[in-house]
């Protein structure tokens, strides 16, 4: 506490200004660690929201889909407490949540709360750290403290767009395989829901992630929300430019009434082809991006190799001379 004092009395030059400011410091802190406590616990237990989803289970069987309130993709609701105003505006942070895989409604106030208590931890260990380090000045001190809270603020984000950006990676690349197998079962007399059951059976083991959305989506539909509604939410989820063509596509034809088979047939097609081109893309540009490492590590070993033996011929005659 004294080090800590000291330091703002070495900035501000005022006793009396440094001590108010300490004060309001320490309480800053108490209310951010109230928050991030609170944060915790109404994400991690909440007793109406236990006895809630006993009431739910109690009223309908197990593993029918129906309960559907905790989710995070329907969280729109003005939650009570000052916590829940806090977390309820964070629409980026639950969009990455969503995308990550973390569907629950207190996914967004553990996060929060795991930001807020990751935030006081660093500034602890700054605050014990910093003493130790000898000869710094006062202007180094601070910047190394405010580097440390930025590093603490950044950390969790960076964490869960790392987080996201590997589950979209894992959904991308087994797209492909569901759509065929989605084209296959609709093509041999399965109704649509059916299709995307049976796909979500088959890609339970290779491609896990996508196998849970599809089941959703039909866990969703059996519930009573509508087909094309549970599958806009499903490329909400997904965060898929790909997903979402599906997903219009299938609506499209759900409205006008034309064929599921042929449309998803049609749609298979188009995206074979857009694949094709993108690798087409890849290919093309793949010379251009090998002309610095060729420069940088082929070449010279090439031209040691090469003109090394006649350079040393030409010294050794040189030497002669």
């Amino acid at each position: 506490m004294d080090y800590i004092l000291g330091v703002i009395n070495e900035v501000l030059n005022d006793r009396q200004l440094s001590t108010y400011l300490f004060y309001a410091i320490a309480a800053a802190a108490g209310v951010m660690l109230a928050l991030a406590l609170s944060f915790l616990f109404s994400g991690l237990y909440s007793p109406t929201r236990m006895r809630l989803k006993e009431l739910k289970t109690g009223a309908v069987a197990s593993g029918s889909g129906a309960n559907f309130d905790d989710a995070l993709e329907h969280e729109n609701r003005v939650r009570e407490g000052l916590v829940k105003h806090l977390s309820v505006d964070n629409s980026g942070s639950r969009k990455r949540l969503i995308h990550a895989g973390f569907h629950s409604n207190s996914a967004l106030a553990i996060y929060n709360g795991l930001r807020l208590l990751f935030l006081l931890l660093m500034a602890m260990v700054s605050i014990i750290a910093i003493p130790m380090m000898v000869g710094l000045s006062t202007f180094m001190q601070i910047y190394i403290i405010v580097m440390l809270m930025g590093l603490a603020i950044l950390t969790p984000s960076f964490i869960l767009d790392r987080f996201a950006a590997s589950r979209m990676r894992k959904i991308r690349n087994g797209f492909p395989d569901a759509l065929d197998l989605l084209v296959v079962c609709c093509e041999s007399g399965q109704g649509l829901l059916a299709a995307l059951q049976r796909v979500s059976v088959e890609l339970r083991v290779s491609h896990k992630e996508l196998a849970e959305e599809l089941l959703l989506v039909c866990q969703k539909n059996r519930a009573g929300i509508e087909l094309s509604t549970a599958l806009h939410e499903f490329s909400e989820r997904t965060g898929l430019d790909d997903i979402r063509g599906l997903n219009g596509a299938i609506t499209q034809s759900l409205r006008l009434g034309t064929g599921i088979a042929e449309t998803l047939r049609v749609y298979a097609d188009e995206y074979r082809d857009k694949r094709m081109q993108a690798a087409e893309e890849m290919a093309a540009k793949l010379g251009v991006k090998i002309i610095f490492p060729m420069l940088t590590c082929i070449w010279p070993s090439f031209f040691i190799v090469a003109v090394g033996p006649a350079v040393i011929k030409v010294m050794e005659v040189w030497d002669k001379i």
